[in-house]
């Protein structure tokens, strides 16, 4: 072979090995933007996938089965009004022969879009409007109403002193059936998996069929005066004897039992493996909830009817002694309290940074959460002993003087 066909021979494999490795660059980045985007032609921040939006609610007692939801805010800079308010009549009653109307305790309203539905001690639920107060709907049982209603999508569940338990339509308040315990009903049923769970006075704790009300199981426990607490698969509650229980949901088993000591009306908070609650005898508990062992106490200087509040490890309760405390979560040592100008039997939501409750003087308290230095206050009518419902930045609360107010700041 001569030389220049040598050269042209190399020249030709060099070409050849050049433009290899050429196509098999080109391969590979090909394969790798590929990888890197498996839609082509779509920008990664085009067509995002819809994200299901609910809207805020406080659908009953503490905002959901597990007392936990206490509301939203945003609070203004301003002081808060009373933007409407709304006059129930008043009725006497098998176990109360002076009239009773507004809302008693526990008796915290229950929000849900433009809607606020709240039991009246005059023996109706009533659905108004949020915006102006004007009135929906009303369903008129046989005594007085006292638990928070349960919204659960189109049906409300109702209950207090005439011994049932009432499913309506939320719409527009027809009943859709009811169910007759032995006594009365004060706490807020909760819903899960189909099924309906409450204590009742009659010394029972009952489980339900949702759709029809009808009866599952029920254990008996004593009398249960509060609401029940739900959380994973479990039911946590006080008793007038002075007892708390745990339960499985499952069949209504009991999982363990712990001696209180006093008349306990509070719903239990159960947080971070402790389930604390109060009772008539003025002290506030914190127990383990594996197994229900006391771990601390605290006495105050008056009975409690409240719920206890838990929040960035601190607890906020308030007492017959009119004093609204702060403790520790995990010590039960008091960080702060605040006296108030009357005894306080409701519970008090802790939303934004800020306690709200209501006096039996008849007035309506804003407290810094953090160190309980008063923010508003504002007396709007007498004995308040019930629970404020707060939704965006609004407050809503009844009295037994016959009233349910929207309190927020006026347009």
């Amino acid at each position: 072979m001569t030389k220049s066909v040598k050269t042209i021979q190399r020249k030709g494999e060099h070409f050849l090995f050049v433009s290899s490795i050429f196509l098999c660059s080109l391969f590979i980045l090909l394969l790798s933007g590929c990888a890197n985007d498996t839609r082509p032609n779509v920008r990664a921040e085009e067509n995002p996938p819809a994200r299901k939006i609910v809207p805020p609610s406080v659908s009953t007692w503490l905002g959901n089965s597990s007392r936990n939801s206490y509301g939203t805010g945003p609070w203004s800079g301003d002081s808060l009004e009373v933007i409407w308010e709304f006059k129930t009549k008043s009725i006497s009653g098998r176990l109360h022969k002076d009239p009773w109307g507004g809302t008693s305790w526990p008796g915290q309203p229950s929000v849900s879009g433009d809607r606020v539905y709240f039991p009246s001690a005059d023996g109706n639920v009533y659905a108004l409007n949020t915006k102006d107060g004007s009135l929906i709907w009303n369903f008129k049982a046989e005594d007085s109403f006292k638990s928070t209603p349960s919204i659960f999508g189109d049906r409300i569940i109702a209950s207090g002193l005439d011994h049932n338990l009432y499913c309506l339509n939320a719409n527009d308040g027809t009943l859709v059936w009811q169910f007759k315990a032995g006594f009365e009903i004060d706490g807020s049923a909760v819903l899960v998996d189909g099924r309906l769970y409450f204590g009742c006075e009659d010394g029972f704790f009952y489980c339900l069929n949702f759709e029809d009300g009808s009866f599952i199981y029920k254990t008996q426990v004593g009398s249960v005066e509060g609401s029940c607490t739900i959380v994973d698969g479990r039911a946590y509650f006080g008793t007038e004897q002075g007892n708390l229980y745990c339960l499985n949901m499952a069949d209504g088993a009991i999982v363990w039992k712990s001696v209180i000591g006093g008349d306990s009306d509070s719903t239990p908070a159960v947080m971070n493996g402790f389930v604390y609650t109060a009772a008539e005898d003025g002290y506030v508990r914190c127990y383990k909830q594996s197994n229900g062992e006391l771990v601390w106490k605290f006495k105050t200087n008056g009975g409690i009817w409240a719920s206890p509040i838990v929040v960035n490890d601190r607890l906020y309760i308030g007492s017959d002694d009119a004093s609204l405390y702060c403790l520790t979560a995990n010590k039960g040592e008091e960080i702060w309290h605040y006296k108030a100008r009357g005894p306080i039997w409701g519970t008090s939501p802790v939303v934004d940074g800020r306690v709200v409750f209501g006096d039996k003087a008849g007035w309506m308290h804003m407290l810094s959460a953090d160190d309980g230095k008063p923010i508003w206050e504002l007396k709007i009518g007498d004995n308040i002993n019930s629970t404020p419902a707060v939704l965006n930045g609004r407050i809503y609360v009844g009295a037994f003087n016959g009233k349910l107010y929207c309190l927020g700041r006026k347009d």
